[in-house]
């Protein structure tokens, strides 16, 4: 383990961001539904995010949240409160061996605006970075215009793969982007 996953923190001016462990799942599924429900209405069938359920993302959470390969950090905002998390790894597509991928970032909806995002995704990128991961993936719903700008500031780009998700049997189109040199 490297960087903010072995168990330091970030403090300072800004949020603080730490390691997430199997104590955090069920705010982590709280905050993905949430997220889903608000970010995604009108690109996923609305039968899709009615039937997200908390408790069922908590299990899976759980056992993901155990994996030791899978960097996973939360935010902190000042009140105190888990406000987001990030899950970052080494990457899955077959074409992307020797990447890390940024699994999920996700927001508490009412915590938008604030830098939190930018604070997860620079405590992912720099611990992949760590483990030798210095180049990143992710995917994003093609859609999705203010994710795709958010990745965008971060330095990440569209690398032209795409792939083409069921959601409910509704084809849902993805895009993959790629930041080099995440350190």
């Amino acid at each position: 383990m490297t960087g903010l996953r072995a168990g330091r923190q970030r403090r300072g001016a800004g949020p603080v961001v730490r390691a997430a462990t199997v104590a955090d799942a069920r705010t982590i599924a709280e905050i993905r539904v949430a997220s889903w429900r608000a970010a995604y209405q009108g690109m996923v069938p609305a039968v899709t995010l009615e039937r997200m359920d908390v408790d069922r993302d908590e299990a899976r959470l759980r056992a993901k949240l155990a994996d030791p390969r899978l960097r996973a950090f939360v935010v902190v905002d000042d009140s105190g409160r888990v406000a987001g998390f990030v899950l970052a790894a080494a990457a899955r597509d077959e074409d992307a061996a020797g990447l890390g991928e940024v699994q999920a970032i996700y927001l508490d909806p009412g915590a938008r605006g604030r830098g939190l995002g930018q604070a997860l995704m620079e405590a992912a990128l720099a611990d992949l970075a760590g483990a030798g991961l210095a180049t990143a993936v992710l995917w994003v719903l093609t859609a999705n215009a203010p994710a795709r700008r958010f990745y965008e500031r971060a330095g990440f780009r569209a690398d032209g793969a795409a792939r083409t998700l069921d959601f409910d049997g509704t084809p849902v189109e993805e895009i993959r982007y790629r930041r080099a040199d995440s350190a």
